[in-house]
Order: C-alpha cells, then structure tokens, then sequence
C-alpha cells in the first residue's frame, strides 16, 4: 500500500462544523446540547497489511484533530464517535446504532490503488476521504440532533461535506475537486439498470455536477475554468451561485442552535 500524502490533511485540521454566527444574530433559539456529550475517536485493530498505516493515523492524530475542531464548536446531546475500522469493502458509513461515522481501512487501500501516482493524484484521494468522512458527519448531526431534512438525505448531506470543505479557502477547493474526481472515475465504472434509480444516493455523475456547480457558485470568479472548459452546463452554471448560497444559509441555520 503507497504511503499517503499528509499536507493537504494538515491543511484542513482547521476544519469547524459551520461558522455559523450566534444563534442570537438569527433570532433563532437558545443554544441546545450537552456539555458532556463530546466527539470521541477510535482507531480499531488493523490487520497487518494496515498495521503501518494505522499507526500513521494515530501518529498524526488525524481524526482527534478534527474531533477537537469539532468539539470547540458544537454541543451535541449525544456522544458520537469518529473511527477508523476493518469493513471487509472499501467504504464509509454512519452507524446510527452505535453513532459511529467510520472510514474503512479498505477504503484507503482502493484509493491508493486506483490513484497511484502520489505526486498527481495525492488531491485526489484526500479530497475523497475527507468528503466522505464529512457526507457521515452530516448523516450522524441529522441523526443525533434530529434535524428536519426535506428531500434526499443523502443529497443534504452531500451539501454539508462541501458546505464544510469550501470553509477551508484553496485546501478545501482542491479537496473538493478530489471529490469530483473520484465521482467522476467511478462513474466510468458504473453498471446502470433500473434499480440504481432506485437508490438513496445520486447517481456518480449527478454528484460531480453538483459539486462543481456548488465550488463555482461559492466564488464564481475564483474558478473560471470552469466556463472556459464548459464543465457545468449554462442553464444549470447560472443557478450555482443562488445554489450555494441556499445551502450555506440552510446549515447554517440548522447547525446555529448548537454552536458553541
């Protein structure tokens, strides 16, 4: 297994759950959650082929960090706890049993063997764990906080892990777009018939569109790349903007209760 790249990581250790303003500035109610109730790590056993690489992971304290970050800025009345574990796939998951969001071990294997070329596609498999690990963190704050979700789920918190990785400035963009960038892969890999309509999630290349349109419409001016190469279509490039905007002030709005 490649050894992964940590600097984009250690630029994103930054990362909060929304900086949302007092709950106050929005005339919403009083702060809610626990003091008690806190955002706990684990990294479980690893079999030897991940041995090295979970040491890695604690050595860096990759998920303390980010639980810390999100310690200093929401309560929550429940625990829930980041982890790293064996899943016998190459996944990610909310277990809502358990409020575990876990990153499987295997997931990071088959990143790093789709994408070996560390030097050029290091952006690529760190904006992917890093958008999956926020996608579960949203499913666990709906869960936990009980938040009301009109739609998708998965749609909304596909939003709240952009929402989250655009806070960061360039990181976060390239992070982003690493996300993009695996979508866009493992849409060449899809297998369409009528039960993937069916499914909970967007189909892959639903997501790189909407992803796109989200990073454009944060700063339009920021990426023109994405006009000069005709990335996101028109009619669809002209709402990105609005788009983003709907999103921000919707979690925004929805997390202002629980900031610390």
């Amino acid at each position: 297994m490649r050894t992964l790249n940590w600097a984009p990581f250690a630029a994103l250790m930054v990362i909060t759950a929304c900086h949302a303003p007092p709950p106050q500035a929005l005339g919403g109610p009083p702060r809610r959650g626990s003091d008690t109730a806190r955002f706990l790590v684990s990294y479980d056993s690893a079999t030897p082929e991940f041995a090295d690489f979970r040491a890695g992971l604690i050595a860096n304290r990759f998920l303390d960090t980010i639980a810390k970050r999100l310690n200093d800025s929401l309560r929550i009345p429940r625990s829930i706890t980041l982890a790293t574990a064996h899943c016998d796939a190459p996944n990610s998951a909310y277990l809502a049993d358990s409020r575990r969001v876990v990153l499987c071990y295997e997931l990071f294997k088959s990143l790093a063997d789709i994408f070996p070329d560390q030097d050029h596609e290091a952006y690529l498999i760190d904006g992917t764990v890093m958008f999956a690990l926020m996608h579960e963190l949203g499913h666990a704050l709906v869960d936990v906080l009980h938040l009301p979700i009109t739609g998708r789920e998965e749609d909304a918190v596909d939003q709240l892990a952009i929402t989250l990785l655009l806070q960061q400035g360039a990181a976060g963009d390239s992070l982003a777009f690493g996300a993009v960038g695996w979508f866009a892969t493992t849409n060449q890999l899809d297998q369409f018939d009528s039960l993937t309509f069916a499914d909970v999630h967007p189909v892959n290349l639903q997501r790189v569109y909407n992803i796109l349109c989200w990073v454009y419409g944060r700063d339009p001016a920021r990426h023109p790349e994405v006009v000069s190469r005709d990335l996101v279509p028109d009619d669809r490039r002209e709402q990105c903007t609005d788009e983003f905007l709907q999103m921000k002030r919707s979690w925004t709005e929805l997390l202002a209760p629980y900031h610390r």
